[in-house]
């Protein structure tokens, strides 16, 4: 799930700005937030205000330590939560990120934190728990294709081709140009022992990238495999 990885990262930052404006609309933050007096408000206010600026001196220890005395004063800010579960998955401490994460998703109902639960589920090797989280997460929004490829990768890791199969095809329904997605598709065919069906889905990335040299080696290797099945090797 490297690559997955690598892009789940690149990406997050961008979505969790908008989901932040989302999640402080959300009916239940807006319950908890209720709760909170008014001073408890204007400190978590300077507290968030100072740990920005810690963070933009490259400060992050100093910054995680302000966070968690914002928490102090409401331990279900939505806003401190998610700047702090970032922070920690930024950090690659997934222990401490999936906690907030969970936390999170039990608070907004929001899948961008399904989706980053099941990330960090993923990288402490809790795969059933991260496979639920993701499936959370499609089925609160199927939108997002990438959501189904990481539900895949965790079905793959269980070793259940079948299922991860039947996520990556949701995938594909919703970005049939995607070649990467075509390839996982075509790779888990072929661990299924299923040539022909891993031949149709490589030939089609085929047509959309000709030239993908990762395509052709896989076709190659298919070859390989399917005159060796032949000839009884």
């Amino acid at each position: 799930m490297r690559k997955a990885a690598l892009v789940h990262l690149k990406k997050v930052r961008a979505a969790m700005q908008v989901a932040c404006k989302k999640a402080v609309n959300s009916p239940e933050e807006e319950v908890v937030i209720s709760k909170v007096s008014k001073s408890a408000k204007v400190k978590i206010a300077s507290l968030l205000e100072k740990a920005e600026q810690l963070l933009a001196n490259g400060e992050e220890g100093e910054a995680i330590k302000v966070f968690i005395q914002a928490l102090s004063f409401d331990d279900n800010n939505v806003d401190v939560l998610q700047k702090l579960a970032m922070l920690y998955l930024q950090k690659q401490m997934y222990s401490a990120a999936s906690a907030l994460f969970k936390q999170l998703s039990d608070l907004t109902k929001d899948p961008l934190h399904y989706s980053n639960l099941g990330f960090v589920l993923y990288q402490q090797s809790s795969l059933e728990e991260a496979r639920d989280a993701y499936q959370k997460a499609v089925d609160l929004d199927p939108s997002r294709p990438q959501r189904f490829v990481s539900l895949a990768q965790v079905y793959r890791s269980l070793s259940q081709p079948q299922n991860a199969i039947i996520a990556l095809t949701k995938a594909i329904e919703l970005d049939g140009e995607n070649i990467e997605f075509l390839l996982l598709l075509t790779e888990l065919y072929a661990e299924l022992n299923n040539i022909e069906e891993a031949e149709i889905a490589l030939r089609n990335a085929l047509e959309k990238a000709p030239e993908n040299e990762e395509a052709l080696n896989l076709l190659k290797k298919l070859q390989k495999e399917k005159e060796d099945k032949k000839s009884g090797n």
